[in-house]
């Protein structure tokens, strides 16, 4: 038997620079960042006081404004996305056999900001007869994914990851592998995260990761720049439909990429400190183009994890010298979060749908702000400026808190 082969059909996104694939992709190739100072809270007292926050969204769009008083703001994204990847996949999952379907979603930070922020203060202020009634369903991370498959009204296998940096990439990982091996036949797979509130903009200004350019917050993200200072925050959530491919072929499904292989590899060292060498992301991007049975001169773009902090920036540059060696010079690879600011969980799936969009069509989004490079990242980060470039096949990778490395690998569909 032919082993199945997995395909990405729909796309969902809401991002702090575009909501829905189109405008998310305008946004990309023409170097538009999405991040602001802070709105949904006066940000004066804080070190930092810039953030990546989504616009213009209302949630009752998507969903029944009852839940959505109760529901947390990242299982709003996740709704609200895993509708909109549906809606463009062409999928009729009416017509489908609901248990030949599959819900993978992800978090890291989940509810704890909005939802328990909110009823704990009430729990201080008034004791316990003032927390809600839905305060325990609410903060569990897996409320999303019951909430998408009850809107969605898929009843197969259905999970929640929370791998820090690494789920968008993760959740993806669940869906392929399902399919693979035959249990389903689609799955609809995203994360969210939504931790632009204050005490978690705290928590991030406590732990001095965050970028301090208040005062030119669109020039803030700046991966592999020599006056980088740290990263931008953000929030965003997506969805993504993957299907088996003759699934996809037999209702003449729109295919945006094939996914060919992942791996996943962890420093275990320390959780916030990183390796410098990037023999971690070496190992894991080995095993992943093992997997595809890809060399490595065909790798035409890596789509990076970049995230602008000094010591990340450097071990993913070395990872990939390591790795390619000479070749690394003739691989075009940019970090969208210049653009985006880092979603965390969020963050690699920004990521594949931004290199299924530039498989597709071409296209491979740069990196802005890379205005003085680091002479320790010398690579080809696609500075400032989109490129027009036929790819064949591409790299993702993203790095979390804990030394988790995760690297996709997608390929042109023909």
């Amino acid at each position: 038997m032919m082993p199945k082969r997995v395909v990405v059909t729909g796309l969902g996104i809401l991002a702090p620079n575009g909501n829905g694939k189109d405008a998310y992709w305008e946004a990309l190739i023409n170097g538009h960042s999405g991040i602001r100072r802070i709105s949904s809270f006066d940000p004066t007292p804080f070190s930092t006081q810039i953030a990546g926050e989504v616009k213009n969204f209302n949630p009752c769009d998507y969903f029944d404004p009852k839940l959505v008083k109760r529901s947390a703001r990242f299982c709003h994204f996740g709704v609200a996305t895993a509708k909109m990847a549906v809606a463009d996949s062409g999928i009729n999952l009416n017509r489908e056999y609901s248990n030949r379907c599959g819900v993978c979603f992800g978090t890291t930070i989940g509810a704890e900001n909005d939802i328990y922020e909110h009823q704990h203060r009430k729990f201080l202020e008034s004791g316990p007869q003032a927390v809600g009634r839905y305060t325990a369903p609410e903060v569990t991370p897996h409320v999303a994914t019951g909430y998408i498959s009850a809107e969605l009204n898929i009843n197969g296998p259905n999970s929640t990851l929370s791998s820090g940096c690494s789920t968008g990439l993760d959740v993806i990982n669940w869906g392929y592998s399902m399919i693979k091996k035959g249990e389903i036949d689609i799955a609809v797979v995203g994360s969210a995260d939504a931790m632009i509130f204050p005490f978690a903009m705290s928590s991030f200004c406590s732990l001095g990761i965050l970028s301090k350019r208040n005062e030119a917050p669109e020039k803030a993200s700046r991966p592999y720049d020599k006056n980088r200072d740290g990263l931008v925050a953000s929030e965003g959530g997506i969805s993504i439909v993957v299907e088996e491919l003759n699934h996809a072929l037999n209702r003449d499904a729109n295919i945006y990429a094939e996914i060919v292989s992942y791996a996943t590899a962890c420093e275990a060292q320390d959780v916030f400190h990183v390796e410098l060498s990037g023999q971690t992301l070496f190992s894991a991007i080995k095993q992943a183009l093992s997997a595809a049975k890809v060399r490595e001169d065909e790798i035409d773009y890596i789509c990076a994890h970049g995230n602008a902090i000094p010591s990340y920036d450097l071990a993913e540059t070395n990872a990939f010298k390591t790795f390619f060696g000479s070749h690394v010079y003739n691989i075009p690879i940019s970090s969208i979060k210049s653009m985006t600011g880092h979603a965390f969980a969020a963050a690699g799936g920004f990521q594949v749908v931004a290199t299924s969009l530039g498989l597709k069509y071409g296209i491979i989004p740069p990196t802005i702000n890379l205005d003085v490079p680091d002479p320790l990242c010398d690579l080809d980060y696609v500075p400032h400026t989109a490129r027009y470039f036929s790819m064949e096949t591409a790299l993702i990778n993203t790095h979390s808190v804990g030394g988790t490395h995760a690297v996709l690998v997608l390929k042109k569909f023909h």
